[in-house]
């Protein structure tokens, strides 16, 4: 400013303009270099001035609501760098496709849990976030992570893996839909969330959004990478090769595990962990509270929404196809939540000084530009580079070659404009990280990882039981005679059944039309014994509406032949599925389903349970299909049915 004799002159210096949103004069260009807003008129499209929805800060070519991975996920990238990290993210799919049509199990656990936090480990050290972040404070995540992974796992597995004993043709009940639909995947978010948190109070640092980002994300990927390993670890002692798995679930599998889950924790840990490091510049402090109130509720209800979400499609019976939709849909939705709240931090967090008289290169349009918190050529936020990044640009300016402009003054232009004082500087550093590089880091340790985890599978799965008669023989089941049991009948009269006495190893629950018993010890397993009207439906159509309406996605593997209920000729069958979803740990699961009609009445035995393989040492010593322990209990209670009207037995 400088004064006349008519007064004050209010008129911005040579080469500035005043900003119209905070009133600053500020070096001339397109965007106002101190908070970010476009100097040029506004547009339709932009949004308001605090979001400018037209340009992402991390990554001004695109919009704000452009669905784009790699500058959500790797916000610090350059444009060269961004298209090295999709072809990683591209490589990795087509790895976790390779490995579900081989039927690999192994090589699809590996991809799934190590992958995205393998290339996020890469992305951190293209970045130069390792020389910002202490080594020790990135391990101290990882190791958190990793460990607070395993330990949750062994602690709700037992939880979920009961939760799959679904009775045949009941519904959902209520406590399983608080306790696995919603208190277990929100209670892993939280855990999930502790590594930011002790990093953000044992470790304060200097605070920046996207240093909280890396370490919010770092800690939330090693959790859930732990977490897939340790809940499909199971799948070591089915085999090398699942071979009687569909493959269709293995690509569901694939989908959730591998993609929609990974994607999801990095996208919720850098979100939270961006607002732990978030801090406001002294001069907004006491501004817009609300506005900021309001931000951090939103977040928090999107990032407990998206994990309710997964929770309650994960036991909702829908078809596993619309499980897989779902699940991408919600990854989706939290990576939109990230990308939103990225750009908000990055806009109104507190800022390097601005030093409007001296020249910087900008990494995302490599056009030279004054030293702002914001580039006044493309609009992107300094601090969308590392600290080292932006001191080394400082270190060692451009400056104006002698046949360009007056000496001092500052404007926007390409970089063959200046030079180094090490030289020439037309084009942009190289990136040190280029596809080859991570094709290599990611095929080697996919390759030695799954390798041995192969032959780990190898080493565990139990060849096929051998049997020589005598002696293994078996035995016969020794049951309790069926009279001894209490007998139900139904409210309406129309069947009666014996089911467990109350001093036998069930746990049994009543309907007016069935009986509900779940086997407390051993494998556990649940029978159901209960009535439906037929309607002129045969016994099959019966069976199959049955495990579809429950079990949505099976494969049956056999038909029982000469099937009864009740001693009434019906119809039987026996089907395997594996439940999926975000919290599921890998566990093979038997239906046995048995179906009789008269008096067009049907009555149903149903069983489920975890899948075991009968042998010498389990069952009943001998061999048999079913594999099912549940199943050996199950007979006395299948042909104690009766009907109205049958005669005594």
């Amino acid at each position: 400013m400088t004064t006349t004799s008519d007064g004050p002159d209010t008129s911005p210096a040579p080469g500035m303009v005043e900003c119209p949103i905070c009133r600053v004069d500020v070096p001339a260009g397109k965007y106002c270099g101190l908070c970010g807003v476009p100097l040029s008129e506004h547009q339709a499209g932009d949004g308001p001035h605090w979001l400018r929805a037209r340009t992402f800060s991390a990554a001004p070519g695109q919009h704000l609501l452009t669905p784009s991975i790699t500058s959500s996920l790797f916000p610090h990238l350059s444009p060269r760098s961004r298209k090295a990290f999709l072809l990683g993210l591209a490589m990795l799919v087509a790895a976790l496709i390779i490995a579900t049509v081989f039927r690999l199990p192994a090589a699809l656990i590996t991809v799934a849990s190590l992958g995205l936090p393998l290339l996020f480990a890469m992305y951190i050290r293209e970045s130069d976030l390792a020389k910002d972040i202490p080594r020790s404070t990135l391990a101290l995540t990882a190791v958190l992570g990793i460990g607070l992974g395993v330990i949750w796992v062994l602690l709700t597995g037992a939880a979920v893996a009961r939760a799959y004993g679904v009775p045949l043709g009941a519904g959902i009940a209520g406590g399983r839909i608080m306790r696995d639909g919603i208190g277990i995947p929100v209670g892993a978010m939280i855990i999930m969330l502790v590594p930011a948190v002790v990093v953000r109070l044992s470790r304060p640092g200097t605070r920046e959004a996207l240093d909280g980002y890396a370490i919010g994300a770092l800690g939330a990927l090693t959790f859930s990478g732990a977490a897939t390993l340790t809940r499909l670890a199971p799948q070591f002692t089915t085999g090398m090769v699942a071979r009687a798995r569909p493959l269709d679930g293995l690509l569901v599998e694939a989908g959730i595990r591998g993609i929609a889950v990974p994607l999801t924790a990095a996208a919720v840990g850098g979100l939270i962990g961006a607002a732990l490091w978030f801090s406001r510049p002294p001069s907004k402090v006491g501004k817009n509270r609300g506005f900021v109130r309001l931000t951090l509720i939103s977040t928090a209800v999107v990032v407990i929404a998206v994990y309710a979400g997964f929770g309650l499609i994960d036991v909702a019976r829908v078809p596993q196809w619309l499980q897989l939709a779902v699940h991408l849909t919600l990854s989706l939705l939290a990576l939109l939540a990230l990308r939103i709240g990225l750009h908000l931090a990055l806009l109104h967090e507190a800022q390097d000084e601005m030093r409007a008289d001296e020249p910087m290169l900008c990494n995302e349009c490599n056009h030279v530009v004054p030293d702002a918190p914001f580039c006044a050529n493309c609009g992107a936020a300094m601090h969308a580079s590392s600290r080292s990044s932006r001191n080394s640009r400082r270190e060692e300016r451009p400056i104006r070659l002698a046949e360009e402009a007056p000496t001092g003054e500052i404007v926007v232009g390409l970089t063959p404009g200046y030079s180094l004082h090490s030289g020439s500087f037309t084009a942009p550093p190289p990136s040190k990280t280029t596809f080859r590089w991570i094709a290599l880091v990611l095929s080697t340790t996919i390759l030695v990882v799954a390798g041995g985890l192969v032959g780990l599978s190898g080493l565990l799965a139990t060849p096929s039981a051998r049997y020589v008669c005598p002696p293994d023989c078996g035995r016969p089941p020794m049951g309790q005679p069926v009279n001894v049991n209490p007998r139900f009948i139904a409210a309406d009269g129309s069947f009666s059944v014996s089911y467990p006495s109350p001093d036998s190893a069930y746990a049994v629950t009543k309907t007016d039309n069935s009986v509900t018993a779940v086997f407390q010890a051993s494998d556990g397993g649940t029978l159901r014994l209960f009535s439906e009207p037929a309607r002129g439906r045969s016994p099959r159509d019966i069976a199959n509406t049955l495990l579809k309406q429950t079990f949505p996605d099976t494969k049956i593997a056999y038909e029982i032949p000469n099937a009864m209920v009740g001693y009434q000729p019906g119809y039987g069958l026996v089907a395997d599925c594996w439940p999926q979803g975000a919290m599921s740990s890998y566990t093979r699961m038997r239906v046995v389903v048995l179906v009789s009609v008269k008096n067009d009445v049907a009555l149903v035995a149903g069983a489920v349970g975890p899948y075991h393989a009968f042998g010498p040492d389990f069952g009943s010593g001998k061999p048999s299909a079913v594999g099912l322990e549940i199943a050996l209990d199950m007979g006395k209670y299948v042909n104690s049915f009766s009907w109205r009207g049958d005669p005594p037995r």
